[in-house]
């Protein structure tokens, strides 16, 4: 078989222990997370109709979102969210309930009225013990 420049030799022989691999170059991915170096890399990064890919800018702390309509018509919604790191919440003390009811007031008087029927108890026993005395008598 001659050379032809318009066809390659082997062109439509199939040889089984040639291997062809078509690779397309891929993208650093962390967690589902596609890395980007600005927000304009993640603007221009193609997206399909009816998918949605999530962007970590490597340079600045935010995370961007992609999302494409089924129509290849439809705009793509492009999100931006930025990333703070909070500190551990400190728990609260139990607050007492606000309803108006001050406990140790309220104990307090209950100890007064205590007194006070303390008081008429004496008073009442002293009195029958000396109508009692003052029937003995007689």
């Amino acid at each position: 078989m001659a050379y032809n420049q318009f066809f390659p030799q082997g062109y439509g022989v199939f040889n089984p222990y040639q291997q062809n691999y078509n690779q397309a170059p891929q993208q650093i991915q962390n967690g589902g997370f596609i890395s980007v170096r600005s927000m304009e890399e993640a603007l221009n990064y193609p997206v399909a109709p009816g998918n949605s890919v999530t962007f970590k800018d490597e340079n600045a702390p935010y995370v961007y979102t992609k999302t494409k309509g089924f129509s290849q018509l439809d705009q793509p919604i492009f999100e931006k969210y930025r990333l703070v790191k909070e500190a551990e919440p400190v728990p609260e003390a139990p607050q007492k309930p606000d309803n108006g009811f001050d406990c140790e007031k309220e104990i307090k008087l209950l100890w007064e009225e205590i007194k006070a029927v303390k008081t008429q108890i004496k008073a009442h026993s002293e009195f029958h013990r000396n109508e009692v005395e003052s029937d003995d008598a007689e």
